[in-house]
């Protein structure tokens, strides 16, 4: 008995070798660029890691410990990347797989300056077990440089923290009221940025209605990697366009002000644009004021 199942278990492994054997070899495809991190910034180059997702159509599953490519835009070499740990493509199926990257800055610039989209030319190898030779592959991949910024958006807005600190009194006259309004700026990222364009309007409305006063910084300025910085800016608010404000809400000693600030943050030659929406109570009898 176990003589006849050693035998049907050799059978059935001769067969599922026949099968696969047989089956020819379908090369994996690049579905998507999934998302890119940041993880240096050197001289020359950018390091990032990468999750792409990859189709194995084949009727088995693909591993392989080394897997190498080059990435060219047109004839310019990119950068170069590899595949993070083991890749194992599970059969029939779409894995995320996880890549290195390093690219370099100088062509980086060059195609998002120029291109609202490209293509991009994967060139690589490695070793697949069911092949007995190095497996060679190269395949094209349409990136829209909007979708390749918007990776780096959410990335950006979350290590380049921008926040309203406190809002105060710093003049009155009879027709305006300087505010001073003061930001904190953590650039928490392994790169510089710089602030090009910062617009700041404060409103009587949360709908932003009825404009009071505007401002904006006078120059563009530079903010170091992991840095925490501060900054003001002054704006001048109509003493008379707030007039019927003050008077409708002083039974109640309140009233608020809504601030909206608008700028355009320069993270390696790409311009993210950067928004805050603020809301600020204030005592029209004190004039003492508080941020929401």
């Amino acid at each position: 008995m176990e003589t006849f199942k050693a035998i049907s278990i050799c059978k059935l492994l001769i067969l599922t070798l026949i099968f696969i054997g047989c089956s020819p070899f379908e090369n994996p495809k690049f579905i998507n660029l999934d998302s890119i991190e940041l993880v240096d910034d050197q001289t020359e180059n950018l390091v990032l890691i990468s999750k792409v997702s990859v189709y194995n159509p084949n009727v088995y599953s693909i591993s392989s410990k080394d897997v190498s490519f080059n990435l060219y835009v047109d004839d310019l070499l990119l950068g170069i990347g590899k595949i993070e740990n083991e890749l194992i493509l599970s059969k029939n199926d779409t894995t995320q797989v996880l890549s290195s990257l390093i690219i370099k800055k100088s062509q980086l610039k060059s195609f998002i300056n120029m291109k609202d989209s490209i293509y991009l030319n994967i060139i690589g190898s490695t070793d697949i077990p069911y092949i007995s030779k190095k497996y060679y592959f190269d395949f094209d991949y349409k990136l829209n440089t909007d979708d390749f910024i918007s990776l780096f958006t959410e990335q950006i807005i979350n290590d380049i923290n921008v926040q309203i600190s406190k809002v105060k009194i710093k003049k009155i006259d009879f027709s305006n009221i300087d505010l001073e309004v003061t930001f904190v700026l953590d650039n928490k990222s392994k790169m510089e940025c710089v602030i090009k364009e910062m617009g700041l309007n404060i409103f009587k409305t949360k709908e932003h209605k009825d404009l009071l006063g505007t401002s904006k910084i006078k120059e563009s300025f530079t903010v170091k990697a992991d840095t925490l910085n501060e900054f003001n800016l002054v704006v001048k608010v109509n003493t008379l366009k707030m007039g019927t404000a003050f008077f409708s809400n002083s039974l109640t000693n309140k009233n608020s002000l809504f601030i909206e600030v608008n700028s355009k943050v320069n993270y390696n030659n790409i311009e993210i644009p950067y928004s805050i929406n603020k809301r600020v109570d204030y005592n029209p009898l004190t004039l003492e004021i508080q941020l929401k």
